[in-house]
């Protein structure tokens, strides 16, 4: 099976609602608070696939306008591109970095969606913009049999505004999901 695949079969299993907080959400809902990672293993290809609310990442999710958004903006951007400090793997399975792509709207200046807000005043529709953020990471290991476990602490000490990550994993035959959180930052299988 590809990896893109596994990757969005992954996001599909991960579509079906979850209890978060006592309500139903579905993952797919843009949630402040809570992220999803898709992780998946073929062979020495190692994929892990990030989605997040803007607001969990960089605190807000309006178009910057100001000088300090806009860095703002591109911190957030580099703290996510610097893979190394959101995730550790296990070391024996020697996974090294090979490609990041994010795609974040606010850094390009366009693709946030809002509600139908004709009537209201533009403070109002700024704040229901919705902005995701996703991240996507390649890792080639050298002896993936040897990866058990994945942390996320990096993660929740770099963005603060992230209480919960959805976690789904596909290695070989085997499938689980998790949620992780500042409290709990590790999944072992």
């Amino acid at each position: 099976m590809h990896l893109r695949t596994l990757l969005a079969s992954a996001a599909l299993a991960l579509s079906f609602p979850v209890l978060a907080d006592d309500h139903q959400h579905s993952l797919e809902a843009h949630v402040h608070g809570i992220g999803t990672l898709n992780i998946a293993l073929e062979n020495q290809l190692l994929e892990l696939q990030l989605e997040s609310p803007a607001m969990n990442i960089i605190g807000f999710e309006y178009q910057p306008t100001t000088t300090a958004d806009i860095q703002s903006v591109k911190a957030a951007q580099n703290k996510l591109s610097n893979a190394a400090e959101l995730f550790a793997f296990s070391p024996a399975a020697q996974c090294r970095l090979t490609s990041v792509s994010i795609e974040n709207a606010l850094l390009k200046g366009s693709g946030a969606h809002d509600h139908d807000h004709e009537s209201q005043p533009a403070a109002e529709i700024a704040e229901h913009q919705h902005n995701d953020i996703s991240a996507h990471y390649q890792y080639h290991c050298a002896t993936p049999a040897q990866l058990n476990s994945i942390d996320l602490a990096g993660l929740f000490k770099l963005f603060t505004q992230t209480e919960k990550i959805q976690v789904q994993l596909i290695v070989g035959d085997h499938q689980q999901g998790a949620e992780l959180s500042a409290k709990n930052t590790s999944l072992s299988w």
